[in-house]
Order: structure tokens, then C-alpha cells, then sequence
């Protein structure tokens, strides 16, 4: 069962990138789990952004009929002006932003000698460059209205290489790590905390194409200890820690949350691969 904290977000204003798959009743992914249960407890409003602007905008009315405050902007998160008119907007609407999380990116399955250039430039971009522009366009706004906190969703391969991932993947996403550090240690004096988790294998619009496949299915289960896929309410728990007062004293910090699999070196034979 899932724990909830009655009013742990009393008041507080998040925006959310990556985060269009927030249908109740359709396959979610981290920032839809997220939004819903970060105004179930409490929390004065959202703003998802994201480049899917049909499946967006129907849950920012699915979350208005419910009675809650939210808004979905496009945002390519590549892109200066797409974050500063985004950042504008919720100041506009709500008078202040307090949490950020980080949530958009691509994943490629191409080794670094087989992978497009382009390819790889917009996975490395999405990841670094977004969070990169994302984090400099919230600071000083988070400054004014006292701090704020910053989640940047990396994954359990920024921590090892592996044939499973791209290259560009694992790597774009171990970058990710060095960022949090850095921006911790640099905003931490404007009352912003920066931490990052590291999902492992959960069911999401992004992954569904590997739980769907019977062999790929199987293959991950059995590598992960707690002998089951991951699901977004398990990593929104571990995102919505991290936004709030729980953890007012971790920044520049990981949140490991793979069901297990990092902790051991046991490899079991890929169904795809031909040795």
C-alpha cells in the first residue's frame, strides 16, 4: 500500500518535464504518478510540460475535474525561450515555483559503434543540456521565494557501463550525477537542494515496449531481487522524498530505487544477444 503524507506539500508549486503521460486510467510515467499524489498531498498546483501536447493537455483537464490547479505548457527542454516562457508562466499563475524535477529524456539501444551521430548528440542534449537550461531558469525565481528543490531522474545505468543501454544512454545519465553534485554545491547558499534518482526497470510509456516482450520481460525480472518490474507510484514515493522537507538535509545526494539489481553481479544470458 502506498504511503500518503496528509498536507506534506502544503502550498508548494511544482513543474514537471516528461511529464504528458498523467491520464488517470492510461499508462503512466514518472511525473504523471508524481503530479497525482504531490496534490493529493497537498500541493497547490502543477505544471506539466512536455513535447506530447495532445495526451498533455488531457491531463492537465483531467487534473482541473478533479479539482486541482494545472496547467501543461510545451516545453522542448533543449530550447532557452521554451524555458523561459514556460518559467514565466507559472510565476504568472501561481506567484512561485518551489520544486523542479527533471524527467524528460530518450532512450537509444545502439552501441557507440552502431549509433547515428545525431542520434547521439539529441540523447546527450535532452539529458545534460535540459537540465542544464531547466536549472538555470528556476534558480533565481526559487531564490526569491526562499529555496526550493530540484529532482533530476537519471537511472541505475549512469552507474555501469552495459550492453543492455545505448552508450549514449548510460552515458548521458552518469553525467547527470556530476551535474546534481555540482549545482548542489553552488545553489545550496540560495536555499536550493539538487538530488537525483536512479530508477531501475518500471513500466512506463517509455519502457513498455521491452515489459510487453515476453523474453525481455523475463530476462529483467530475474535480475531484480525483489523479483518484480518496478512501477511510476514506487518512483514518484522516492521523487516526492526527495522534494520535500524529509530530506531538507541531502543535496548533491542519489536515491537508488532498481528493486535490488545494482546491489549484485549475477548476469544471466541477454535473450538477444548470440553468445
Amino acid at each position: 500500500m502506498t504511503m500518503r503524507f496528509a498536507n506534506r506539500f502544503d502550498g508548494k508549486v511544482a513543474l514537471l518535464t516528461g511529464s504528458a503521460a498523467a491520464v488517470k486510467g492510461e499508462l503512466m510515467g514518472f511525473g504523471g504518478a508524481t503530479v497525482w499524489r504531490f496534490l493529493e498531498e497537498g500541493g497547490r498546483g502543477v505544471v506539466i510540460t512536455d513535447v506530447q501536447d495532445e495526451v498533455g493537455e488531457r491531463a492537465a483537464q483531467q487534473l482541473r475535474d478533479a479539482g486541482h490547479d494545472a496547467l501543461y505548457m510545451h516545453l522542448d527542454v533543449t530550447e532557452e525561450q521554451d524555458w523561459a516562457k514556460v518559467v514565466e508562466a507559472t510565476l504568472d499563475h501561481f506567484g512561485q515555483l518551489d520544486i523542479l524535477v527533471n524527467i524528460a529524456g530518450i532512450l537509444d539501444t545502439k552501441s557507440l559503434l552502431d549509433i547515428e551521430p545525431a542520434v547521439w548528440k539529441k540523447t546527450m542534449e535532452i539529458s545534460s543540456v535540459g537540465i542544464f537550461l531547466g536549472t538555470r531558469a528556476v534558480a533565481r525565481p526559487m531564490e526569491q521565494t526562499g529555496g526550493g528543490a530540484i529532482i533530476n531522474v537519471s537511472s541505475m545505468a549512469a552507474k555501469q557501463g552495459s550492453g543492455l543501454y545505448g552508450t549514449a544512454y548510460s552515458f548521458s545519465r552518469g553525467g547527470m550525477l556530476n551535474f546534481t553534485q555540482s549545482s548542489a554545491i553552488q545553489l545550496g547558499s540560495m536555499g536550493i537542494r539538487v538530488n537525483t534518482i536512479m530508477p531501475g526497470w518500471v513500466r512506463t510509456p517509455f519502457t513498455d515496449y521491452l515489459y510487453r516482450d515476453p523474453e525481455q520481460n523475463k530476462f529483467r525480472t530475474e535480475r531484480v531481487p525483489l523479483g518484480r518490474w518496478g512501477t511510476p507510484e514506487d518512483i514518484a514515493g522516492g521523487i516526492l522524498f526527495l522534494a520535500s522537507d524529509d530530506a531538507a538535509y541531502m543535496t548533491g545526494g542519489e536515491l537508488l530505487m532498481d528493486g535490488g539489481v545494482s546491489a549484485g553481479s549475477i548476469r544471466i544470458k541477454n535473450p538477444r544477444s548470440d553468445d
